[in-house]
């Protein structure tokens, strides 16, 4: 694969690496992002979806729920710190392969390790583990890959990249479900994932990436590092509000989603017995049904926000969707519903997908920490996930099942949308 830049890295200034980058990306330079894309979102999200939690359930069948919400939690809430800490760790990079290109390698191919380690595993305890291990190296390789957008792509072609960035990231599951379902036994199916990090590993060794200087490299301070946490938000707002946005508008999502296998199990009856794989291969219909509708929407909501040159309405309009699917579910549960409902999602996730990544670019508040703020910006993808199995436990349990899990869905998804409106500096 042949990825090019617009850009000669041996002629980049040094000004660069805080100035707002103006030349635009070409093809083969979306190309190879696209590819890596897939191989980093399948390794991120296909686990948690897909053989994680059928692991467990057939290790624990009596415990699955509780077991599958503190592996969950655990191996996400572990990024809580290091997402933002690879994010500047790379931001002071030094070396003649670049700032970013280091981390996007490096997770790749360790990642890929996690994951064939992971279907050795016959204990929760080693699942647990392995998906630990996943998450920490997933966000290496994310810390170089969030930033290398607004590091090389300038802001009125930033809307199209990310939404073409978007196409894997709908895809993921549908591809992984597929790899997934070919794949003999977990060692054949987390394998099969974790081929698909080769590309991220090709993106990094043709991207441009032009090395630092070493006299331009700031000194690490751990102590500022976790003051960020606090005054980020408060000196910047629009940024602040950025990642309310974004926090709320996963978890929604998330609410909506992540217990999709469970759904159609305890509530549609859909079960894998012996050979009788019901479950996953109505997951997989759902998987496709939402996955479809998602990239129909992706590129074109990210090209015509460019065009437009607005961006907070089309964020607004998709997660008023993506709140209307989530109502069809808590009204009325069907296998029906579950299509349909499925299918609106994706219409509202894919309009959403693309135009937040360009939004929350054009409110990062300095050029030369964009690894450490898309860091932050990238923990509102990851948190909202590992709050999700504790307050599904909850809601299912004493709230009135999946019906409340689907209203709190659409609660979320319209308080996001109410936040988009708080940015100042964004259209």
């Amino acid at each position: 694969m042949s990825v090019e830049t617009s850009h000669d890295p041996g002629t980049v200034p040094p000004s660069a690496f805080d100035a707002e980058p103006t030349a635009r990306v070409r093809a083969p330079w979306i190309t190879g992002f696209v590819f890596a894309g897939l191989g980093w979102q399948v390794a991120s999200q296909v686990p948690s979806t897909f053989t994680v939690p059928q692991q467990i359930k057939d290790i624990d069948p009596g415990g699955h729920v509780a077991d599958f919400a503190w592996v969950n939690t655990i191996g996400t809430l572990s990024i809580l710190f290091l997402g933002p800490l690879f994010g500047m760790l790379s931001d002071r990079t030094v070396s003649r392969f670049g700032r970013r290109r280091p981390w996007i390698a490096v997770g790749g191919l360790a990642g890929a390790a996690a994951l064939v380690f992971s279907g050795t595993q016959k204990s929760v305890w080693g699942v647990g583990l392995g998906y630990l291990l996943q998450t920490v190296f997933v966000a290496a390789l994310a810390a170089g890959m969030v930033t290398i957008v607004p590091d090389r792509v300038p802001a009125g072609q930033r809307g199209v990249v990310l939404g073409w960035g978007g196409v894997p990231q709908a895809a993921a599951l549908i591809v992984g479900g597929v790899l997934v379902s070919l794949s003999k036994g977990y060692v054949g199916q987390y394998a099969a994932l974790a081929w698909l990090l080769v590309f991220v590993v090709l993106f990094a060794w043709r991207v441009g990436d032009p090395p630092m200087p070493r006299e331009r490299r700031e000194p690490f301070s751990f102590q500022a590092y976790l003051a960020n946490y606090r005054i980020q938000v408060r000196q910047f707002p629009d940024f602040g509000w950025a990642l309310a946005t974004r926090f709320l508008m996963v978890l929604g999502y998330g609410l909506g989603t992540l217990y999709t296998p469970y759904f159609l199990d305890d509530v549609l009856g859909f079960k894998n017995v012996g050979d009788d794989k019901s479950n996953d291969s109505h997951l997989l219909i759902v998987v496709a049904v939402n996955s479809v509708s998602t990239v129909a929407l992706v590129v074109v909501a990210g090209w015509l926000s460019d065009r437009w040159g607005r961006r907070k309405p089309l964020v607004s309009a998709g997660s008023a969707v993506m709140a209307v699917a989530a109502v069809m579910l808590a009204v009325h549960q069907s296998w029906g519903m579950m299509l349909a409902a499925g299918a609106v999602l994706g219409l509202g996730y894919g309009v959403y997908l693309s135009v937040d990544g360009a939004l929350v670019t054009q409110t990062l508040p300095s050029g030369a920490d964009r690894g450490r703020d898309m860091g932050f910006a990238n923990l509102m993808t990851i948190i909202p996930f590992a709050l999700v199995p504790p307050i599904a436990a909850v809601l299912i349990k004493f709230a009135g099942g999946y019906a409340a899990l689907f209203w709190a869905s659409a609660i979320a998804s319209i308080a996001g949308a109410a936040c988009i409106y708080k940015i100042r500096g964004v259209r």
